[in-house]
């Protein structure tokens, strides 16, 4: 190696330059494609230097060794921070031997040198074989490029060994390819709207486009994934360097291999235009409905070619004529359209230029839960675009717009009619919000998919055997006028697009134009004006008041009125939290929906619960307890429960209840009782102990110390004074999942610094600091609010803020301070930001009016 030190000592700060060079040139306004390709050309030239000169250091010939380029180096679109996927490639196993030495060489001087390399070796004889377990690498390799070496032993390879192999394995190949790229969509929940897409990855990303190309190459067709038409064609290439440029300029910002595109990447994206030729600066909305665009194009590409069959597809005009010349030879033989092979198929194509068949098409797929097929979709969207025929009963009013959402399964007749534009014929409104990204942090999905997935998880609910939905699904079966609740989640948040600055404002108003051309009734429009005025009241009711305490029940159901508005209420408030991200409904969110929705409709029966438990009336809870305890005396769990609010054993199942039990009859021999359970990331603590100033607050302040992140939690006391707080945290830095011997130590110090044996103030020390350093990605503003209408017993404090570590110690410590009690404590978090409310007393009564004033003031002080 010391004879090659001087050539190659120059080729370091020549690759630098060259990197700066074309980086620089990008920045400028040079498109992807040619950056790209000048990054590739800038290794082609190095690899081939540097192997030159290895071969030239250690004395080898190059027969029995060359280098191949794979994946996307392998095509020459090599991103910024890409590795370099290169294959050694050798004529027989004494060469893989013998070149070892000067391969181990030359891979460490490329990485010197600033590249990342990610090789392989194989020998001929090895690449005949189909490793069933390793497809990635056969898909790799079918975009192998020859970059130096042995130019004869590449010939074998790629003329003589490889298309035999790979024909043979043409089924496996495929197969696999559908395999991976079916797992790889549902990774990320089968859609392109995602508010922070991954554009290597994610559905519409620049992998659908390569998994294009693959299908079509396994198949024997051209290796370029070529659409049926030139416009589409020409779209495609467009989609690819729009993205393209993305993923340069991510990589670029993010000096490394990430392909998220961030809420700040949108905006400094938007700033300079990228991607698109006419340079005009946008906002970050305008901008990213352009990528959506795109990123539908290619996905819609990809969807097409897992649906295929038959390796060489007809074009549209061919399959246009040759499905009128069949409907000629056999005239009114049936629907223009059937079932075929699970997806509904056009017989007739020109009978879809009636709006009336049309419609026809979507209402049977929506009663049957039968998709179109991507044929199908493209048929129907020839017709639209093409002048042969002309429409006819274009008109298309509410009584056919109702059968579709009356059935069973809707979502499956929207999907298709939201991707031909068909959607937004009927209903412009919903234009508004197409593709359209609403920076919350909470979620997930752009507008426009949020709305259409609501629908689709109601439309699941008659199959699912999610425990979730067991309450829901009798719902959804018998709830009356489906058509208006249905319409209302597709108007829901149109306001959204609106410049307005309440959003459900504006939705109500894009109704007043919908309820007009649709001719709804003054009955029709007034149900969906409720549904979408109310949307948010369920969800708010049960995650910010206390569902057991009869005031919020008869507020709530003041509001709704009737049991018919609270079925439809109840089911699009399971939707509408359920399509926010996957998370979002948790088994408790599901629960207390239920137990609003129980306790609401009891309130229309006039059997209200009361406010807290007397144990001797709870005789089924009682055994269920003692059996689960193993049957202590009844005297001894009445004791334990009698007090609790009702909301106690709505959150908890007997199970539960009973470990409760066991916790609280260890008091005498230990004060402090914990119980910590892990639920993957995150945990989940209970304790109990006797009540005692600024406990929640302590508690709060230790999990903080140790850096945990609150997410929910809840406290209760009962008659004697027990108090029973529960938190579940997130760990941030994984100390206890990656430390077991550390749990104990965190439980152990919890319980000192809640006898008062430790003080709190040294776990806390360099935690705010850390914390109040980090720029959070979404703004949320402090809001503090009081409530002494919504429970006959309390004020209830409603904090609104944003999420940081410790902030529930800050809240907790400020009540205690000014000696306020905490009744019941409802915590939650939605992404980043935190909606927190406290059930408060002083001295067994409501807060005074200076008593909150100077609450306000020292709460203000504390969340700066």
């Amino acid at each position: 190696m010391q004879g090659s030190l001087t050539p190659l000592s120059v080729l370091g700060p020549q690759a630098d330059d060259e990197r700066h060079r074309i980086r620089e040139q990008f920045a400028a306004g040079v498109g992807a494609r040619e950056t790209l390709h000048a990054l590739c050309e800038l290794a082609d030239n190095n690899i081939r230097q540097i192997f030159g000169e290895m071969l030239r250091v250690h004395n080898a010939p190059p027969a029995g060794l060359c280098l191949l380029a794979l994946g996307g180096y392998g095509r020459k679109l090599l991103f910024p921070y890409s590795d370099l996927d290169i294959l050694f490639l050798f004529g027989h196993d004494k060469a893989e031997q013998e070149f070892r030495p000067l391969i181990a060489d030359f891979s460490r001087t490329l990485w010197d040198l600033g590249f990342r390399v990610s090789s392989a070796g194989r020998t001929l004889e090895e690449c005949k074989r189909i490793e069933e377990d390793n497809a990635e690498f056969h898909l790799a390799l079918l975009d192998r490029r020859f970059l130096a070496g042995d130019s004869e032993l590449f010939e074998r390879l790629d003329a003589r060994v490889l298309p035999a192999s790979e024909k043979t394995a043409r089924p496996f190949l495929l197969a696999q390819l559908h395999k991976l790229t079916k797992e790889r969509l549902a990774r990320y929940g089968n859609t392109i709207f995602h508010l922070e897409p991954n554009v290597k990855d994610a559905p519409g990303g620049l992998r659908d486009y390569q998994a294009s190309a693959w299908l079509r190459q396994i198949r024997g067709e051209k290796k370029e994934p070529l659409s049926s038409s030139a416009a589409e064609e020409e779209l495609a290439f467009g989609a690819v360097d729009f993205l393209s440029a993305i993923r340069c300029f991510l990589h670029y910002s993010n000096a490394r291999n990430d392909n998220t595109l961030t809420y700040e990447l949108q905006a400094a994206a938007a700033e300079r235009s990228l991607g698109v030729a006419d340079r005009v600066p946008r906002n970050a909305a305008e901008w990213m409905r352009l990528y959506f665009r795109h990123a539908r194009t290619l996905n819609r590409q990809l969807l097409r070619y897992l649906e295929q069959k038959t390796p060489v597809p007809q074009t549209l005009r061919q399959r246009f004529i040759s499905a009128a010349r069949s409907a000629k030879s056999a005239p009114g033989v049936g629907k223009p359209f059937a079932v075929r092979d699970g997806l509904f198929e056009v017989l007739d194509v020109k009978e879809l230029s009636d709006r009336a068949v049309l419609f026809s098409l979507f209402t049977e797929a929506a009663r049957k839960g039968v998709p179109l097929s991507r044929r199908t979709e493209r048929s129907i969207s020839y017709v639209m675009k093409h002048p042969e025929l002309p429409t006819r009963n274009a008109d298309v009013n509410w009584p056919v717009l109702r059968e579709i959402l009356i059935s069973d399964y809707p979502g499956v007749a929207l999907r298709p009619l939201q991707r031909l534009g068909l959607l937004t014929e009927i209903l412009p409104e919903f234009s508004r919000i197409d593709s359209l990204v609403v920076r919350d942090f909470y979620h997930r999905y752009t507008v426009d998919e949020h709305s259409l997935r609501t629908i689709e998880h109601l439309q699941e609910l008659a199959d699912s055997a999610d425990p979730r939905d067991t309450h829901f699904k009798e719902l959804w079966k018998t709830v009356e006028r489906r058509d208006l609740l249905i319409l209302s989640l597709l108007l829901h948040d149109v306001g959204k697009g609106m410049p307005v600055d309440n959003h459900v404002s504006g939705s109500l108003e894009a109704l007043e134009g919908a309820a007009a051309r649709l001719n709804l009734t003054a009955e029709e429009k007034s149900e969906v004006h409720f549904l979408i005025g109310r949307h948010l009241d369920m969800s708010a009711t049960m995650q910010r008041r206390d569902i057991f305490d009869p005031a919020t029940v008869s507020a709530f159901a003041a509001t709704v009125g009737t049991q018919e508005r609270l079925q439809r209420l109840c089911l699009l408030t399971y939707a509408d939290i359920h399509a926010v991200n996957p998370e979002a409904l948790t088994p408790w969110k599901a629960e207390m929906l239920w137990q609003l929705y129980v306790a609401t409709s009891n309130h229309f029966s006039r059997t209200l619960d009361t406010d807290r438990l007397h144990a001797h009336d709870e005789v089924s809870v009682l055994e269920q307890v003692r059996a689960q305890a193993g049957r202590p005396a009844t005297e001894d769990v009445e004791r334990f429960l009698e007090g609790f609010p009702r909301r106690y054993l709505a959150v908890h199942s007997a199970a539960e209840v009973a470990a409760h039990f066991a916790l609280h009859q260890k008091l005498c021999a230990e004060p402090v009782q914990t119980e910590l359970h892990a639920r993957g990331h995150s945990f989940s603590l209970t304790l109990l102990t006797a009540d005692r100033p600024a406990l929640f607050a302590t508690i709060a302040g230790v999990l903080a110390g140790w850096g945990m992140n609150i997410v929910k939690a809840d406290a209760f006391a009962n008659a004697a004074g027990v108090v029973l707080d529960t938190f579940h945290f997130r760990d941030l830095h994984r100390t206890l999942e990656l430390n077991p011997s550390e749990i104990e130590r965190f439980l152990g110090s919890l319980r000192d610094v809640v006898n008062g044996k430790a003080p709190l103030e040294p776990l806390l020390k360099g935690r705010e600091s850390a914390s109040r350093a980090r720029v959070p990605k979404v703004s949320v503003e402090t809001s503090t609010g009081f409530d002494d209408g919504s429970s006959a017993h309390s004020t209830l404090l409603e904090i609104v803020a944003q999420d940081r570590p410790g902030l529930l110690y800050d809240i907790g410590s400020t009540l205690a301070r000014l000696a306020c009690n905490i009744e019941v404590a409802l915590i939650d978090t939605e992404g980043q930001k935190v909606i927190d409310v406290f059930y408060l007393t002083e001295q067994g009564k409501k807060l005074g009016e200076e008593k909150q004033e100077s609450l306000r003031q020292a709460l203000r002080a504390a969340l700066v």
